[in-house]
């Protein structure tokens, strides 16, 4: 529980060692999740244009890429 405030409120008890342990955790988050997001907005693009271009040689055989693969 808590202690009461003046109004009679119970407010809880802060852990400050939970506190400091949560916010390292977030600090090592933050990257890993940046670069995951990272990783997969590429794996997105690389499979959007891996599908596009074989729907279009499916509808169209005749047609060519016209472009070359970006690096």
């Amino acid at each position: 529980m808590g202690r009461p405030d003046i109004t009679g409120k119970v407010e809880p008890v802060k852990n400050p060692w939970m506190s400091a342990w949560l916010s390292a955790a977030n600090k090592a988050a933050a990257p890993a999740r940046g670069q995951m997001m990272a990783e997969m907005s590429r794996q997105r693009t690389t499979m959007m244009r891996a599908w596009t271009e074989a729907w279009m040689q499916m509808w169209m055989p005749w047609a060519k890429p016209t472009h070359t693969k970006r690096d």
